[in-house]
């Protein structure tokens, strides 16, 4: 062996062929079900946007909810109180107040509702006697007569805003007035002594008011005037009331 040979050792390692590359690492066995994508964290922003858009949909459904059933409940409510209102004020002629579910007339300076009158006549006789002298005085009347209620008294309208009832409470009718339009002496006859004068035309026409204020009284013209107030409500109120009462005396249905 030369000088120049490379000693046996290095020759081998020269000679011997590359080594093989390693073979790659075995993949983990799995049962053949692939493992589901997990969904993305939601950050603090996306959980506030959520939130937001969670509280816009629960005022939506709420107002909806409103829209839908709350507000034509009270709309027929406060349909039912304005129509009673506006009731009283046309048969009053007088502003009304608005308390809770009664209705009110407000001060005014008007104190009687006059609903019915009617004409009337009336005759008195004065006689008078002196010394077996008689005079005598006929006088013949006509009257108005007036019957209605007086607003001085408790008067209101109550509404039930569930069940759809209305009351009136209104005072007693009443004759509010009688006054004589015009009067004529029947009949007239002086004595042979005392004389008709202006004192017994002026006694005869009391006694003929009084005669027609009793003759009023005694008449239906209050019966009446309490019927045509029932009529007037019945009349404002039946298309929106279900039950109507005024006084003891039901109206509706």
């Amino acid at each position: 062996m030369s000088d120049s040979d490379p000693p046996p050792t290095t020759r081998q390692a020269l000679s011997a062929p590359p080594a093989p590359p390693a073979p790659p690492a075995a993949a983990p066995e799995t049962d053949g079900t692939a493992e589901p994508a997990r969904p993305p964290r939601l950050t603090g922003l996306a959980w506030l946007w959520a939130g937001l858009g969670l509280a816009l949909v629960i005022l939506a459904g709420g107002w909806v909810g409103w829209l839908l059933l709350v507000r034509p409940a009270e709309k027929a409510a406060g349909g039912l109180r304005r129509a009673a209102a506006g009731a009283l004020e046309a048969i009053t002629g007088e502003r009304v107040s608005l308390s809770s579910n009664t209705v009110t007339l407000q001060k005014s300076d008007i104190s009687e509702l006059n609903v019915v009158q009617r004409k009337t006549q009336t005759m008195t006789k004065i006689e008078t006697s002196v010394l077996g002298s008689k005079a005598t005085l006929i006088l013949r009347g006509d009257f108005v007569v007036k019957a209605g209620f007086d607003l001085t008294q408790p008067l209101s309208v109550t509404v039930n805003e569930t069940t759809g009832e209305v009351h009136a409470d209104f005072p007693p009718a009443r004759i509010t007035s009688v006054e004589m339009k015009h009067y004529d002496v029947y009949f007239s006859d002086n004595g042979l002594i005392n004389k008709i004068t202006p004192e017994h035309t002026g006694l005869a026409t009391q006694q003929m008011l009084a005669q027609a204020r009793l003759d009023a009284e005694k008449s239906d013209i209050k019966e009446e005037a309490e019927r045509q107030l029932r009529t007037r409500l019945k009349d404002l109120l039946g298309r929106e009331a279900k039950r109507l009462t005024v006084g003891e005396t039901q109206l509706l249905p």
